[in-house]
């Protein structure tokens, strides 16, 4: 029997509701033990009083719920990923790419869920290095890395190196390091391009670039790519949207791929760029060639 872990939207009261739901329905199931692995006790219902304690510990499951946006799914994933089980996505948010599941749609995904009838996606994981005091810190990604100016009006000038050669100096805002998960993030609004995350690729994309050389590069993710700031401000150090360290000149942060891939739980099989299509709203009409003018 199974024992899953649910993460809920810090914000949303229907996350809580909807996680009720989904507990009543496993517990009734056949599910061994369904844990509230976080959330926020603040949105909860005067009569969900059970949810108000998380526990003390973080226990074994074997796959993670996720009840929100996109946001919400990356803190399932950090779960999952460390304890090398699959996530799953309820989407309560806009755009949702990590989230495949609709709220109306839960009940059945959770019954393929418990019923085994559900295949496992790998997704590249990011490895942050940098020295803090002297010691090495590392923070794993699923969507990117940024290092981004500090003060605004201030561009951060810096080296990239791939695989200990160097490669060029950037100077602009910032630059994204994205996984194929994470081009449809960041990437994607600073005009990246969009990489079917099944592929095993870094994405360097610059922002707001000061230099004739603007486009993003696809690399492989068998090198390194170490970031060497120039003279000049700080920046700033961004997991997933998270600061996690503010570099100094001349410090580096480098950017590895994590040897264990992200699993992510897939109960339909949708295709990745069908998914685009529906999220952008690409009808026929969009997307079909103009006929010729008459001369």
């Amino acid at each position: 029997m199974m024992t899953l872990g649910f993460v809920l939207h810090p914000a949303h009261v229907e996350s809580s509701s909807l996680y009720l739901e989904a507990r009543s329905y496993l517990q009734a199931h056949g599910c061994e033990s369904v844990q509230l692995l976080a959330t926020d006790p603040v949105t909860l219902a005067s009569d969900e009083k059970e949810l108000r304690q998380l526990p003390a510990y973080e226990p074994s499951v074997d796959a993670v719920v996720s009840i929100g946006g996109d946001g919400t799914m990356l803190r399932a994933m950090a779960y999952a990923h460390r304890q090398r089980v699959p996530a799953l996505g309820i989407n309560l948010g806009q755009l949702g790419y990590l989230t495949e599941v609709e709220p109306s749609d839960m009940i059945d995904a959770l019954a393929s869920i418990v019923a085994g009838e559900f295949t496992v996606e790998e997704r590249l994981a990011l490895c942050a290095r940098f020295r803090v005091a002297g010691e090495e810190r590392q923070v794993i990604s699923f969507n990117e890395v940024v290092v981004e100016r500090e003060v605004s009006g201030h561009v951060i000038r810096g080296d990239v190196s791939l695989g200990g050669k160097k490669f060029l100096r950037y100077e602009a805002d910032g630059l994204i390091i994205a996984t194929p998960t994470g081009s449809t993030a960041y990437n994607l609004s600073a005009r990246g391009p969009i990489v079917a995350p099944s592929l095993r690729a870094f994405i360097l994309t610059p922002l707001s670039p000061h230099m004739l050389f603007d486009r993003s590069l696809v690399l492989d993710v068998d090198q390194t790519i170490d970031f060497h700031l120039g003279q000049g401000p700080n920046a700033s150090v961004m997991v997933d949207g998270q600061v996690v360290h503010s570099l100094s000149p001349p410090e580096t942060v480098s950017i590895v791929a994590h040897p264990a891939p992200v699993q992510l739980i897939r109960v339909v099989d949708v295709p990745f760029y069908d998914i685009v299509k529906r999220k952008f709203r690409l009808n026929h009409t969009e997307t079909a060639t103009p006929e010729p003018r008459n001369a």
